[in-house]
């Protein structure tokens, strides 16, 4: 009677232990070491995992399976239980069968087996995930009694039920922990606005914060790969602008993870959206002051040399006196080329002659000229305005230079937007020009200076008699 009272209070200690804890190693061996009390069985062993088993609990092992840090017990390859478990070929409730580690100990005889031979296996798992194996053993019994197998099966079921309450509290205990670091991530990616910075946060909060080795951010704005490719990966895609998130893992992630890298694309989008926005407004005001500065010359300065212009025309038209007739020339000349000067600043300073497009303006200045041009465009549907402003004056220049020195009336343009750059070509089939000796005579310093104020590379081919080929790369940032 007294025995069966202390049965039915370990029992009752069991059931509270796997109710209550939330700590899976602890929880496990306690639960084991009751279990083994109650019963026939003198040890016994859990194994638990995902990808890979390994020992959370144990009690009662023999020395042979306790040597070297339990060594023994470590890898499924020589073990017939967990070999068939990871095969899914464990398939009854309560299996018996040979312990592979104690029959390669008493083969070679060196650690004591305690009598072990065989043991009772039951896997811990439910119609929607396995957990793992549980394992006890009597000494010199090939065979176990029927009440204890049945007590077996019902504390199985119980851990069962109690592993998924832990993995439940576990990933919401990681949830609420990812979610702090995902709200620290967001708010220092809120005050990026700068690549590098933008890097360094997705690299040091994202990448060594979660569960991955890398990312790989395609988006409107930019390309860009941070940290280590894997062969798993997760593509989220990116609401806010056009674009998505590669993910790279060592591991499949599970649902908290996915969740919460979910949610970490939303920010990097909600970033990106905000630094374009931040760049066409900075854009959209540089504009905007170049208009008002454009207007201004206009109503002033150029007022002040259109009366000065007059004025001097008119002075050369009374003047009697032949001595002042030289120098009153050159103030006219001087004047209407000022005049000249000033209407033509004017003019490239005003945004509006981009209006229809950076070829449309480029064909209308040269049809001025009379020369006709020859346009190709190929990855170029958006030019950043301060870009497409850069083009139009170089290319006003280049084509200014076509007109007076190559001596032809075509000239040929080929614009091409490639992945972080814009390739524009203009050449002719003129006279051609001397590199070693030639090239600030021909026009060339104001492109260079343009190309070098934006970072680009400016490539001359020409040879005298060959004509002149143009090649600019600028480098440019999508948005």
């Amino acid at each position: 009677m007294e025995q069966d009272l202390n049965k039915m209070k370990t029992l009752k200690t069991i059931t509270e232990v796997l109710n209550q804890s939330y700590e899976r190693q602890s929880m496990l061996q306690q639960v084991l070491e009751s279990f083994l009390a109650i019963t026939h069985f003198e040890a016994g062993w859990i194994f638990l995992g995902d990808q890979k088993l390994s020992l959370v609990a144990d009690a009662g092992l023999p020395e042979a399976l306790t040597v070297d840090d339990k060594r023994p017990m470590c890898g499924s390859k020589s073990c017939h239980c967990l070999s068939r478990y990871e095969n899914h070929r464990l398939n009854d409730a309560i299996n018996i069968i040979t312990c592979k580690r104690l029959e390669d100990a008493i083969a070679s005889g060196t650690y004591d087996t305690g009598g072990f031979t065989h043991h009772a296996t039951v896997p811990l798992q439910n119609e929607h995930k396995r957990f793992g194996v549980f394992n006890v053993t009597a000494p010199q019994r090939n065979e176990f009694h029927s009440e204890e197998l049945e007590l077996l099966q019902s504390i199985a079921d119980q851990i069962t039920h109690a592993l998924v309450r832990v993995e439940l509290f576990e990933q919401e205990e990681k949830r609420g922990q990812y979610l702090q670091m995902l709200h620290t991530f967001s708010a220092q990616l809120r005050t990026m606005d700068h690549i590098d910075d933008f890097c360094n946060v997705i690299n040091h909060k994202l990448i060594d914060g979660f569960p991955i080795n890398g990312c790989q951010i395609e988006s409107e704005w930019k390309d860009l790969r941070i940290g280590e490719e894997t062969e798993n990966l997760y593509k989220i895609p990116l609401n806010q602008v056009s674009g998505h998130v590669i993910y790279f893992t060592e591991h499949p992630l599970s649902a908290v993870d996915q969740e919460i890298l979910s949610l970490a694309s939303q920010h990097i989008g909600l970033t990106i959206r905000e630094m374009l926005i931040r760049r066409r407004e900075k854009e959209m005001i540089q504009l905007q002051e170049r208009e008002t500065l454009a207007q201004d010359l206009h109503d002033t300065v150029n007022q002040l040399l259109y009366s000065m212009t007059a004025t001097s025309s008119a002075l050369e038209a009374m003047n009697e006196d032949p001595k002042l007739s030289d120098p009153l020339l050159d103030l006219k000349q001087l004047s209407n080329q000022a005049l000249q000067e000033m209407r033509e600043i004017i003019e490239n300073k005003k945004s509006h002659m981009l209006t229809h497009g950076l070829l449309s303006a480029l064909r209308q200045y040269a049809e001025s000229l009379n020369i006709r041009l020859d346009i190709e465009s190929t990855g170029t549907t958006s030019i950043p305005p301060y870009i497409e402003e850069a083009l139009y004056k170089i290319g006003r220049e280049a084509i200014h230079n076509v007109y007076k020195h190559a001596f032809v009336n075509e000239a040929n343009i080929r614009l091409e937007g490639q992945e972080n750059q814009l390739v524009f070509i203009i050449s002719d089939q003129g006279v051609g020009m001397n590199q070693s000796i030639q090239p600030k005579q021909f026009g060339l310093k104001g492109i260079e200076e343009r190309i070098q104020y934006l970072n680009g590379i400016l490539n001359i081919d020409s040879n005298k008699g060959e004509g002149v080929r143009l090649t600019i790369i600028l480098p440019i940032e999508r948005g």
